[in-house]
């Protein structure tokens, strides 16, 4: 028996690779995700938030941090499934 790192899973691409190329733009999008949150609150807070009251402003920044943690699950976990012999 091979290896997983040597394991073929796909048109001759090893266990590895898939990994790697699955994992990358979920890294991307965990870096990014964050900031491009960061700074939609920044620019809320310092420019749109004028005409709603301290109470609509929390709500809206919680409502983004729950879609935000939304986005970031779904995208890691339809990763898991896909490798379930590195949970064994």
């Amino acid at each position: 028996m091979e290896p997983a790192s040597v394991t073929k899973s796909g048109p001759g691409r090893t266990e590895r690779e898939l990994l790697t190329g699955s994992w990358r733009w979920r890294i991307i999008a965990s870096i990014l995700g964050p900031v491009a949150w960061l700074s939609f609150t920044l620019l809320y807070v310092g420019f749109w938030a004028t005409g709603f009251s301290v109470f609509q402003s929390v709500i809206v920044i919680l409502v983004s941090v729950i879609v935000l943690g939304g986005v970031m699950g779904a995208i890691w976990t339809s990763w898991g499934p896909k490798f379930p012999s590195h949970w064994d």
